[in-house]
């Protein structure tokens, strides 16, 4: 763990409002994303939000550094995220829309050229095919999903925060491009003008492969 983190840990842990709030501006933006594309409602991403830190801030003591504090701390949004829909029979599918939310612009999609509008709009249609499929995947699919290709957390990262295995975590990300790909090939057949899912474009700009 970095000593400026450590030290930050430390005065949050003696009551220091300061380094709390500081702490709660360093990954507050982070969670808030994950949160939204997991529940596609800025309502419940806000709640989700602060409870995760009114989780973190009393728990606190008990975190050992054995992994970094944006996993520890992201876990609790992921168990969270996971209790509030654990009774709802499915998720509904994410409305691009409700993501044009200050916190989520430029992150999901790539970069469009300045006077290209029909470059604008294939990467806006590629936006939403694929986030309307990825709102239909199942949800630890789903949250696998999330932390990968728009977070860009490691696999071993996102085990230790949905306290799966590996394997698991392959097995998840597996079956959701599969699921994607086979959901954009559905749309060639029946007309429609499908993007390729080859190249994903992730929290540091366009271009990432998924496999």
């Amino acid at each position: 763990m970095p000593a400026d983190e450590r030290d930050v840990l430390e005065r949050v842990r003696a009551g220091d409002i300061d380094a709390v709030q500081a702490l709660f501006e360093e990954h507050r933006t982070r969670i808030y994303r994950v949160c939204l594309l997991y529940t596609d409602s800025p309502d419940d991403a806000k709640d989700v939000l602060q409870e995760t830190f009114m989780r973190a801030y009393r728990s606190v003591g008990r975190f050992r550094g054995e992994s970094s504090f944006t996993t520890w701390l992201t876990r609790i949004a992921i168990n969270i995220c996971l209790n509030l829909r654990r009774d709802r029979r499915a998720l509904e599918p994410l409305d691009p829309e409700r993501l044009d939310d200050q916190d989520m612009i430029g992150h999901q999609m790539p970069h469009t050229p300045l006077g290209n509008p029909e470059q604008a709009l294939r990467t806006r249609e590629l936006r939403e095919r694929i986030l309307a499929l990825v709102g239909k995947l199942p949800p630890r699919e789903r949250m696998a999903f999330v932390l990968k290709h728009f977070e860009e957390f490691k696999i071993r990262e996102i085990s230790v925060m949905m306290k799966i295995s590996e394997g698991t975590v392959k097995s998840f990300l597996h079956r959701a491009v599969v699921t994607l790909r086979e959901g954009l090939a559905g749309e060639r057949e029946s007309g429609d003008s499908a993007p390729s899912l080859a190249r994903f474009p992730g929290r540091r700009g366009p271009g990432r492969r998924i496999s």
